[in-house]
This record gives structure tokens, C-alpha cells and sequence, in this order.
């Protein structure tokens, strides 16, 4: 697998993107001699490379910032995590690419979208009229905008989130950055979402380093 990115975010932060091009035989060879291989037949059979991919990259990250051989576990909201005090993980992959990002200090989300005329047909399920405003009817930008609904709701990390009404996004002044919002009943937050472009994919991204947020019991 061809490491297209690695990049260090903060000092406690760091991604990785590769490019998929090994059989599911060959990558079940380097998959951790501590994950139980039988786990792969929990995804679907057109998922297992890519799910066998993400997890050997996960484990490739985490050298970075532990020996241990941790093991990857999912919450009962289907968000992967570590058993280890304050060391965050977030997973994304399509057919062709898988991308991680961990931290040992922040909440982090990741995102990678193909960038194909899907986003259009599905945009009025996702999309409000003033993000349609900014995305203009762009192939591209409307899947970046998708993406980085996809990485908000990573971040909330919790189920009943509805991608038109609780995730909104509007372009910042820094370049490849927007303006992330998660708002619910009782919980506002804002996010940077960090993008980027790589083999016609848009991937998105976001360290939750700030504590602009409030929230009601």
C-alpha cells in the first residue's frame, strides 16, 4: 500500500493516507498478529480490503505514539476507540484509499469521499439552501461540503444526527479550511474542518483543540 500523505497536524496529532492495491490475501499477511483476522468478516465482502487496509494503517499511526499493541474496539455508536486515556482515532476509506488520524491529546474526525456526480443527485438530502449557495451546483465542492458533514458528525460522535438540520458548513477566510457547526437542542459547538484533494478525492479532517462550544443539561 503506497503511503500517499503522512503528516504531523500538532505535536499530538498526526494522518496518514495509502492507496489500496493489494488483495485481501496479501493484506490479511501484515494485519497485526495481535487482531483476530476472523473480525474482517464483520464487513461486507466488497469492504473487507478496505477494512483490512484501514486497520493496518491505524496500527502503522499508532507506533507513533505507543509501542503497545492496543486493541481497536468500537462504542455502542459505532465510533473505533482505544481502551487508553486520552488517545483518539478516527477511520475513513473508499475503494481505492484509507486514511487515519489519532491523537493522544484531542477528539479528531476524518472524512474521504470520491468525487463523482453522486453528491449532486443526493445534494438536496444533505445540503441547506445557504450551503447550496456556496457550492454552486460543483461537482467538487458539493462532495467536499458532504465530506465535511461526514467529519462532523464523526466529531459529535453520537447517533440521531440529521446531515440537513444538525451539520452546517460555510466557507472560513483561510485557505482549505471551513466553518463546521453541530447544533442540537441542547448542544452548539463550532469546528475547524481542515480539506484536501488527493487522486480526485476530497478528504476532510478536524482536532476538536478548542472549547468553543456550549451545551445545556
Amino acid at each position: 500500500m503506497p503511503l500517499l500523505l503522512s503528516r504531523r497536524l500538532t505535536p499530538h496529532t498526526a494522518l496518514a493516507v495509502w492507496q489500496l492495491q493489494e488483495p485481501v490475501g496479501e493484506l490479511l499477511q501484515v494485519l497485526p498478529a495481535h487482531m483476530d483476522a476472523a473480525a474482517v468478516q464483520q464487513a461486507h465482502p466488497k469492504r473487507q480490503r478496505e477494512w483490512l487496509a484501514s486497520r493496518i494503517l491505524v496500527y502503522e499511526l499508532l507506533q507513533q505514539f505507543t509501542p503497545q499493541p492496543l486493541p481497536l474496539q468500537r462504542d455502542q455508536n459505532g465510533k473505533p476507540y482505544f481502551d487508553a486515556p486520552d488517545l483518539h482515532v478516527s477511520i475513513t476509506h473508499s475503494p481505492h484509499l484509507a486514511a487515519v488520524v489519532l491523537s493522544d491529546r484531542y477528539e479528531v474526525g476524518i472524512d474521504i469521499e470520491l468525487v463523482s456526480p453522486k453528491a449532486l443527485r443526493v445534494a438536496d438530502k444533505f445540503l441547506t439552501e445557504e450551503e447550496k449557495q456556496y457550492t454552486g451546483g460543483d461537482e467538487q465542492l458539493t462532495c467536499l461540503y458532504w465530506s465535511a458533514k461526514e467529519t462532523l458528525y464523526k466529531m459529535y460522535s453520537r447517533r440521531q444526527l440529521v446531515f440537513k438540520e444538525n451539520l452546517f458548513v460555510s466557507p472560513a477566510e483561510a485557505p482549505n479550511v471551513l466553518q463546521g457547526r453541530v447544533q442540537m437542542e441542547s448542544f452548539l459547538k463550532l469546528y475547524q474542518i481542515y480539506h484536501d484533494t488527493i487522486e480526485n478525492h476530497v478528504l476532510t479532517y478536524s482536532i476538536d483543540d478548542t472549547t468553543n462550544f456550549h451545551e445545556e443539561s
